[in-house]
């Protein structure tokens, strides 16, 4: 959140999100783009967060490290901000939910991702990992996880022509834009398209907050 992003857009949102009843919510990093007022802002918007019946958790995503992508006494200062909302932020963590285990990975961005720490601890052969950045996924210390992981960071380029890739995404694996992506024989990845921006322009790519519905 930063002050170019509307906060009556972002409670409706999530405000829509809560009435949907989850029993789990997670959220994929990147709470702010860093502002000196970005805490308070949060803070605000936050009270409006799901929760789920069962389990709240979440990641850190880049900005969330503020404007070099790497300053860890703003991460701190935004874990506490939203640790006091009742949500249960991962950082190279597994936490198991209802037996369930939720692995989350810290950001790639600020030099902290560390997958292997993260799986380290898994106690289920349940799971589902969080992780920010979908490069993360071309970097060691997956071995031995199959599942599906959650991503977000790219909001799918916030603007695509029809048919065509958007020309800009803040990735080096251009094959990680939106939607679901096979990685390999054992991992895929959702890439959620978010609700926040950058630039105030969506063009052929929708905000996005999704429901999955898991079987065993």
């Amino acid at each position: 959140m930063c002050s170019y992003v509307d906060e009556g857009y972002l409670t409706h949102s999530l405000d829509r999100a809560r009435a949907l009843a989850p029993d789990i919510v997670v959220f994929t990093g990147d709470f702010v783009t860093w502002e000196r007022t970005s805490i308070m802002q949060v803070d605000r918007v936050l009270s409006h967060f799901p929760h789920g019946k069962l389990g709240t958790l979440a990641i850190l995503g880049n900005h969330d490290y503020g404007p070099t992508w790497r300053d860890p006494r703003i991460a701190d200062r935004i874990v506490a901000t939203v640790s006091a909302r009742g949500i249960h932020v991962l950082r190279n963590e597994t936490a198991s939910v209802a037996g369930l285990d939720v692995i989350g990975v810290d950001d790639l961005w600020s030099g902290r991702a560390d997958p292997q720490r993260a799986l380290e601890q898994r106690s289920s052969p349940a799971a589902i990992a969080l992780c920010h950045n979908p490069d993360a996924q071309d970097s060691p210390g997956w071995d031995g996880y199959s599942g599906w992981i959650l991503a977000g960071h790219t909001h799918g380029g916030q603007c695509k022509a029809p048919f065509l890739p958007p020309p800009i995404l803040p990735v080096s694996n251009k094959r990680y834009s939106a939607g679901e992506v096979r990685v390999d024989a054992t991992r895929t990845l959702y890439i959620n398209r978010g609700v926040g921006h950058l630039l105030k322009a969506r063009f052929n790519v929708r905000p996005e907050i999704t429901l999955f519905t898991l079987t065993g």
